[in-house]
């Protein structure tokens, strides 16, 4: 069975240093078979979320935009790389814009002891790792709060690890950095499985 990996590139600059990491991972699942594809969050026109206040099931959303790119991606791909560059210490906006909008992939649920949670509309597991490529910030705390909360409860990623790429514009940029290039086509490596 030959998987699928989805590359979410969260950054606004293509060819830089976020878009060459995923590529790199991409590379490296296709380099053991895997089918991937890119998609680049910033060619996308994606509204804010409206904070409906009625549930859009069966489908993703009542809305229909770039994010009619995303949903089924995240419910088909076998695996993810999302990638994207610290804003302000979590993520670009075009990375916040998806999960965000991502709130109607999960539906609330109680628990047998009385606690209320989320859980994911879609079926399929996935695995996934995290890119987060920053210059100057250097706690990735903030970003992976949110980036693990979406991937279990509304995108159904069970994320197996998180690239953190600090001083990414120094020394060339991380993009011409051997160590970084390499350990992202490793990672690839491990979703292409």
């Amino acid at each position: 069975m030959v998987l699928s990996v989805v590359g979410l590139i969260g950054s606004p600059r293509k060819r830089m240093n976020t878009d060459t990491l995923v590529t790199q991972a991409l590379e490296g699942a296709q380099s053991v078979g895997a089918k991937t594809e890119k998609i680049y969050l910033g060619d996308l026109d994606i509204m804010p979320c409206r904070a409906c206040a009625k549930h859009p099931a069966p489908e993703y959303c009542f809305f229909h935009d770039g994010m009619d790119k995303v949903y089924p991606a995240l419910a088909n791909a076998d695996a993810l790389v999302v990638g994207a560059p610290a804003y302000f210490g979590t993520f670009s906006a075009q990375l916040k814009l998806v999960i965000d909008r991502s709130n109607c992939l999960g539906e609330m649920v109680t628990l047998s002891d009385g606690k209320l949670t989320f859980k994911s509309r879609l079926e399929k597991k996935k695995k996934g790792i995290f890119i987060w490529v920053a210059n100057i910030s250097k706690n990735p705390e903030p970003a992976l709060v949110s980036i693990n909360i979406w991937s279990k409860y509304f995108a159904n990623i069970e994320l197996l690890e998180t690239m953190v790429v600090t001083r990414s514009d120094r020394d060339g940029g991380a993009r011409n950095r051997d160590e970084y290039l390499e350990k992202a086509f490793a990672l690839g490596v491990l979703l292409g499985q």
